[in-house]
């Protein structure tokens, strides 16, 4: 059994920074996993659209203001969506069933050359000049970690507005 320990963490050692060394090549964005979930709208309270997913989640809230951006301001109880959730359980994006998925995403790469302190607007230099996006108000807050200045990839949804960002090394 000892030989085996002596084993495993001699090949741990060796692999440990080739690991990392793969991972942080220049140039190339880490991006944090997205999830795709389908579900039904279970109850609507006030504007917000109660989502029940398949998977036996707990409940996922639309707010009113989302609902209207992303095309869900006349659905109904019982009509099938799909939520885009990032790896923090962050609500990004929602569709109708029918619409066909997230197909219509972009990733835009560029450096953060303004951010507006309450998370309305980005701007971004990017290699075809600069570029302006909304932030959606969930994305923002992701906006007051990273520094003007740093190279970003950006997730636009299908009304060009940023539903999530990721600092790129």
């Amino acid at each position: 059994m000892t030989r085996w320990s002596v084993c495993l963490f001699t090949a741990a050692t060796i692999l440990w920074p080739l690991a990392s060394a793969w991972g942080e090549q220049p140039g190339v964005g880490t991006m944090s996993a997205h999830l795709a979930l389908s579900g039904q709208i279970a109850k609507i309270q006030s504007g917000l659209l109660f989502v029940k997913t398949s998977h036996g989640l707990q409940p996922r809230t639309i707010s009113p203001n989302k609902a209207d951006r992303v095309g869900l301001h006349q659905a109904r109880v019982g009509d099938s969506v799909m939520l885009l959730v990032d790896s923090g359980n962050v609500l990004l994006d929602a569709v109708s069933s029918d619409r066909g998925g997230f197909l219509d995403h972009r990733m835009i790469a560029g450096r953060i050359e303004y951010a507006d302190p309450y998370w309305g607007e980005i701007r971004l230099s990017t290699p075809e000049g600069f570029e302006r996006f909304d932030v959606d108000s969930l994305a923002g807050s992701k906006l007051s970690v990273i520094a003007e200045g740093t190279p970003v990839m950006i997730e636009l949804d299908a009304d060009n507005v940023m539903i999530d960002i990721h600092p790129r090394h």
